[in-house]
Formats: structure tokens, sequence, C-alpha cells
């Protein structure tokens, strides 16, 4: 038996990575407008589930991102990283500049910055299916 998550709210699932350099910080990943979590063992988190706060996917028992659709890429930072800096980040990111051809967690970590964190969550109201067989997973 397996169960789908599928959060009944558009943006609700998102993949977020953080990357620090000194007292910098950059937040950084996707939103997805539609997406679900699979795992094969029964949630129980959903008992104590706050659709507030929402929970980060390894969090599940068995969860991961099974499918997801029109992805947004979305950039934020600390208020301690200038402006000409934020700028030349959110080129990185959005692959817009000619400058690099890496992928923007390459160029990050030449340019110093660490990523210390990469993880998925979902949040707001959840509906959660029984399925005899696991769908086919592709993002």
């Amino acid at each position: 038996m397996f169960y789908q998550i599928i959060p009944l709210e558009i943006g609700s699932l998102v993949e977020r990575n953080v990357f620090q350099q000194s007292n910098k910080e950059i937040k950084c990943g996707t939103v997805w407008r539609l997406g679900s979590v699979l795992t094969n063992i029964k949630p129980a988190f959903i008992k104590v589930y706050d659709p507030n706060i929402g929970i980060c996917i390894e969090d599940i028992p068995g969860g991961v991102v099974s499918k997801t659709y029109s992805g947004e890429k979305v950039i934020y930072f600390s208020d301690t990283v200038e402006e000409e800096e934020q700028d030349e980040l959110t080129d990185i990111f959005y692959q817009s500049s000619r400058k690099y051809s890496k992928s923007h967690e390459d160029v990050f970590h030449d340019l110093g910055w660490i990523r210390v964190s990469s993880k998925a969550y979902i949040f707001g109201e959840l509906e959660i299916k029984e399925l005899d067989d696991a769908p086919i997973s592709y993002k």
C-alpha cells in the first residue's frame, strides 16, 4: 500500500537550499505550483500536523517528493547581502549571466558560499490518498 500526500493549495510544496557566507545568507529553491509526496508508510504525522507550519519531507517516514508541476525558482537574501552582490547572485541563480557556465550551486560554492541545508517542505491543507500501486515518480 502506498500513500500520496497532496497539498490542496497551489504552491504548497517547496524545495529550499540555504547558503551562508560569514554573516550573509541566501535562501533559494523551487516553489511547485502542484505536486505530491509519496510514502509506503501510513502517515501518522497528520494527527499533530499544523497546516500553517507544514512539515519537512524528511520528517515523513518513507516520504519522497513524487510528482511536481510548474516549478518557479525563487531567491531571497538576508539584509546583510549588499544590493550589488544580490544582483550578481540573482543573475547566477536564474542563469541569466553568460559569465558563468556552471550550475548556481557550483558557482555559489566557487564564490565562497557554503550550502548548509537542502530540504523540501509541504504545508497547507493536505489530502491523503491510499494507492494500491506506486505511481510513476518523475520531476
